[in-house]
């Protein structure tokens, strides 16, 4: 999961920690990103996850069913 996050991210420049738990078939996925505003936040962070999810047969099963700013 990492690891294609990372794939996914390069051309941006992800350079924040990510931490990701799978469990049976959900995935709890922690983004830390930089951002001047929480609006660029929420953007940025559900544009990786889609295209997290796009990137692999292996997660195509999966959704983004649940957001949290922290």
């Amino acid at each position: 999961m990492i690891e294609t996050l990372r794939r996914i991210d390069e051309p941006r420049g992800h350079v924040e920690p990510a931490r990701a738990l799978v469990l049976g078939q959900s995935i709890r996925l922690a983004l830390y990103l930089q951002s001047p505003d929480e609006i660029e936040a929420v953007g940025r962070a559900l544009d990786i996850c889609g295209r997290l999810l796009a990137a692999s047969p292996e997660f195509a099963r999966f959704h983004i069913t649940d957001f949290r700013l922290l």
